[in-house]
């Protein structure tokens, strides 16, 4: 393992920033090129090793979270806005199994399911073919040719966002149940801690048997579940407050990459609202779309999903300390049918930038979770904001 340290100096605040590269192997060291510090941004430049990278920061070298997701690209800006931050730059696949990128699998943020157990379980998966067989077989099967796929599995534990990296069928134990199904068990934790769980991928056609028809991401339909052993909270629809839950399922989808902010077509499916109450204020902007099924853009007669976010979260006003925050872990939609309303769920502790400062400010303030809906349908109900506490009790600005 190769381990380069360079402590720096930001300008203006004199704060020290310690850069840690770390590479996993020997045949692939990764070396800093360049470090350039701005005002709360930071931008690391590097090169060898395979790719792709992951930035991962920590605020006392103990607790590692990642900040972004896995690129090929060897320079990387970020934001920086804590007072003390160490860097390292991991290489994802020191030994070059990675081949080609098949596709990238994220939580479905659409109309169905529970706010916060979506939020708990947000999940992507950067899927890869390898460079060998069954991906460079004219006819492998399904089951064969999904489970060797090298995937980049980006979740929260323990309240930071972590990468798994492997074949998929080293994340847990596989299974063929049914004819179209393949599913993939496994655990985390222990006691109280314990997480059970079943990554389920259902096809349209034998997972047993050859196709010379190429695959595609899509072909699948995704399904997470979590068994917890310590009960979780969830918000109930019918009266205010939470409940508890021990199970959370999300699905997960591939996004469409025709759907473009900057299609004038598409001008309709961007939102940039403000939500408010009581003095304290969301600025939102984000931009939903598509998935793709088999290949093909599936059209939703019912909702549009959540795409992606198109600039910084932030809040502020009455109770409500200054934040901003990019973290596609620390922020998740729910919209409604028909898209008539959105909610909105932010969590400004899981973004790793969040500095010191403002992560004790929310603290402070008891303020974990802020909740917020925007009526997007006919305009006749008002904006809605509260907070969820660190102590599960949800309350008005």
């Amino acid at each position: 393992m190769l381990i380069s340290m360079l402590p720096l100096t930001k300008r203006r605040q004199a704060l020290p920033v310690l850069v840690l590269v770390l590479s996993l192997a020997a045949q692939a060291q990764v070396r800093v090129d360049s470090i350039a510090l701005g005002q709360d941004m930071v931008t690391l430049s590097w090169r060898g090793g395979h790719g792709p990278y992951l930035i991962e920061t920590s605020p006392d070298l103990a607790t590692w979270s990642d900040l972004g997701e896995p690129a090929a690209t060897t320079t990387r800006t970020l934001r920086a806005f804590g007072s003390r931050s160490y860097y390292r730059v991991t290489d994802l696949d020191p030994a070059g199994q990675c081949g080609q990128l098949f596709g990238l699998i994220q939580t479905e943020q659409g109309e169905f399911g529970a706010l916060l157990g979506r939020h708990r379980l947000k999940t992507r998966l950067w899927l890869y073919r390898t460079q060998g067989p069954p991906h460079t077989s004219p006819s492998p099967t399904p089951a064969s040719f999904w489970r060797k796929l090298f995937v980049h599995y980006q979740r929260i534990e323990d309240g930071r966002v972590r990468t798994w990296s492997g074949p998929l069928e080293e994340l847990g134990a596989v299974a063929t149940p049914t004819s179209e199904r393949l599913t993939i068990t496994w655990a985390r934790g222990s006691g109280p801690d314990l997480r059970n769980y079943v990554l389920t991928l259902g096809f349209p056609y034998p997972v047993n048997n050859p196709r010379t028809t190429s695959p595609f991401p899509s072909d699948a339909r995704y399904a997470l579940e979590c068994t917890h052993a310590r009960p979780q909270p969830e918000l109930n629809w019918w009266t205010p407050g939470l409940s508890t839950t021990t199970s959370d399922e999300i699905g997960l989808m591939q996004l469409d990459p025709a759907n473009d902010p900057a299609n004038p077509d598409h001008a309709w499916w961007v939102r940039r609202h403000v939500v408010s109450k009581n003095g304290a204020a969301l600025n939102l902007h984000y931009f939903v779309g598509m998935p793709l099924y088999r290949g093909e853009s599936l059209w939703i007669l019912k909702t549009l999903l959540l795409d992606r976010w198109l600039s910084p979260t932030s809040g502020s006003g009455g109770s409500l300390p200054a934040f901003s925050t990019d973290s596609y872990f620390a922020q998740t939609l729910l919209p409604g049918h028909h898209n008539f309303f959105e909610t909105v769920l932010i969590e400004p502790g899981l973004d790793p930038a969040i500095s010191e400062a403002t992560c004790a400010a929310l603290f402070a303030s008891n303020i974990r979770q802020i909740y917020a809906l925007k009526d997007l349908g006919f305009g006749l109900n008002p904006d809605d904001l509260f907070y969820i506490g660190y102590d599960n009790l949800i309350r008005d600005p």
